[in-house]
């Protein structure tokens, strides 16, 4: 890490002198006070790693470490609120194998009280429903996810519903992306899938609201590569099944701006508001 960030200094024709701070964001359970990685299961040993104080001694430099997740909303919040300087709070939510998101409230990433805050994926939307590999039932990941838009479409087409997918399922080739085509092109059963993974992401999506009084919601990762197929049934959903009260806040849903890149512009805004304030303060 430290090779490489002194190498990508110099490719951007610069000193490392002109450098204040790093940020790193982590796939996994991070204690975001003191830099210490708690667990991280796709990388092998680590476990209680104070990867802050590693990083800041090899560098030289102050290092704020976060979760990826929560890196990349404060990525997509800092993109957004060059267009409103009035945002204050936000919540990027990804699909993608699974679900994963993040939270801004009053500007800064919100972590609660144990650093688990904004796990989106694991709001109960439907009780009793599917088991999660988190041991809950019913969790939003288990119906909005492109391996639950697969798996229901497994079951449908098992159960005698037909459609164009059917050999793309047998060959055990079928994406999110071929139902979202299928669907465009009128598909029955690929509607009902789409329309059946708005319905419960535009849930998970007023819960947000009624808890946090979000003023945007950002939905990233490779399942809203679909882009106006996913979002159109979003914002129709959100419609029908939102309050109607007066002069509450509605707030916009839209497609992320930075895709991959979330994760390492929220990690270098993360550290730029911790050195000196940065343009969210």
């Amino acid at each position: 890490m430290d090779d490489l960030a002194r190498r990508l200094v110099a490719d951007a024709g610069r000193q490392w002198s002109d450098v204040r701070g790093l940020g790193i964001g982590v796939p996994g359970l991070i204690d975001s006070r003191t830099g210490i990685v708690r667990a991280c299961v796709n990388l092998k040993g680590w476990k209680d790693i104070e990867l802050r104080g590693l990083v800041s001694e090899a560098m030289g430099l102050p290092v704020v470490v976060d979760n990826d997740a929560n890196a990349a909303a404060f990525g997509e919040y800092s993109i957004a609120l060059k267009n409103n300087d009035q945002l204050r709070h936000l919540a990027l939510v990804t699909l993608g194998t699974g679900v994963g998101s993040g939270i801004v409230l009053d500007r800064r990433v919100f972590h609660g009280g144990g650093g688990l805050a904004g796990e989106v994926g694991h709001m109960i939307v439907e009780p009793g429903g599917h088991l999660c590999a988190c041991g809950q039932y019913g969790c939003l990941e288990q119906y909005a996810s492109a391996t639950a838009m697969v798996r229901k479409a497994t079951e449908l087409m098992a159960a005698g519903k037909t459609s164009a997918l059917e050999p793309l399922l047998e060959k055990g080739t079928l994406t999110t992306q071929d139902v979202f085509t299928a669907s465009k092109k009128g598909d029955l059963l690929a509607e009902r899938l789409v329309d059946d993974l708005a319905s419960y992401l535009a849930i998970a999506c007023i819960n947000l609201c009624r808890i946090i009084d979000l003023q945007a919601i950002v939905i990233g990762g490779g399942v809203a590569g679909a882009g106006d197929c996913l979002l159109s049934p979003l914002r129709k959903s959100f419609s029908s099944q939102n309050w109607g009260i007066a002069g509450g806040v509605v707030p916009t849903l839209s497609a992320t701006q930075l895709n991959n890149d979330a994760g390492f512009v929220g990690a270098a805004a993360l550290a730029m508001a911790d050195t000196d304030g940065g343009p969210f303060a």
